[in-house]
């Protein structure tokens, strides 16, 4: 019931606004964050972020900023949340900069979808950017230091990890499984940027079609909480045959609760396969909330 409810909101705001706002539509419901200001003291995010910055980068990141250029857009954000939302992200950005990984900070926001218009030194930024390069340096960790040459995701948004891993890796193959509409959204958004033979995308019912042993980095960032259990065992088994001899790196949760389903899934129990080898597992940085944890699958 959970997804169901998320697939028909998204599939209504893609009939109203079509794809190229995707960044500032449906990327709000998957991994991108909208502070307010009302709920500054509420946020973990904004906490762990002043609590690691210097007071001096809080006054850098509060300057002031174009709010009501053509780049806003449709966003129907008032220019104080306009101004936070800059605030927030200039702080994510500098904490990635000091523990995020240098390649994907490198790489360009892409004008694609719709990115929401926040500047530093000259460049657009975003907060996915910022959290994907944080994730990223887990990532390496987990592959000590091999480059991945194929990659599989579960449940990969509009695609902001999969961007970040194809840019800096760019010989890898990229394999997604996905459910309608989000799947035709990281196909739309990801087709526009790489060559399609380095992309493939595949609905929950053609697993099959993934041969065992052939997967270097197996990857699911805040979705495996949204499932049931069952669900959730079946996809840990698809990764322990697929990506044997390689990595697996889970960020979800550490307790979530889907009302509609009547189901509280904690990371504590995923039935994670007694083989796996963890590299780390750990509180997320940042989304203080989450567990990140990575695991070897011996072949």
């Amino acid at each position: 019931m959970f997804w169901q409810g998320l697939s028909e909101e998204h599939s209504r705001q893609l009939s109203e606004h079509g794809f190229e706002s995707i960044k500032r539509r449906q990327a709000l419901r998957y991994f991108t964050w909208r502070w307010k200001w009302s709920a500054t003291f509420r946020s973990e995010q904004l906490r762990y972020l002043l609590s690691h910055r210097h007071p001096g980068e809080w006054v850098h990141a509060w300057r002031s900023n174009d709010l009501s250029g053509d780049e806003w857009g449709d966003l129907e954000w008032s220019k104080l949340e306009r101004h936070f939302y800059c605030f927030a992200v200039r702080l994510l950005w500098a904490y990635a900069e000091d523990h995020g990984d240098r390649e994907v900070l490198d790489l360009p926001e892409p004008l694609t979808g719709g990115p929401i218009p926040v500047h530093e030194a000259g460049r657009l930024i975003s907060q996915d950017l910022a959290n994907s390069s944080i994730e990223v340096e887990a990532m390496r960790r987990a592959l000590d230091g091999q480059p991945p040459r194929s990659i599989l995701e579960v449940g990969a948004g509009y695609g902001r990890t999969a961007y970040s891993l194809l840019g800096i890796f760019p010989d890898a193959t990229y394999t997604i499984i996905d459910i309608e509409p989000a799947i035709s959204i990281s196909r739309w958004y990801l087709t526009q940027l790489f060559d399609e033979d380095r992309l493939r995308f595949l609905a929950p019912t053609e697993v099959d079609q993934i041969d065992d042993h052939s997967v270097d980095l197996a990857v699911s960032i805040s979705s495996l909480q949204e499932m049931t259990a069952d669900q959730v065992a079946k996809y840990l088994q698809l990764f322990d045959r697929v990506a044997c001899g390689g990595a697996v790196f889970l960020k979800q949760w550490k307790s979530w609760r889907n009302d509609q389903d009547d189901v509280t899934m904690r990371f504590e129990e995923y039935p994670i396969p007694r083989r796996w080898l963890p590299r780390f597992v750990e509180r997320a940085p940042v989304q203080t909330r989450f567990v990140q944890a990575a695991y070897v699958v011996p072949s």
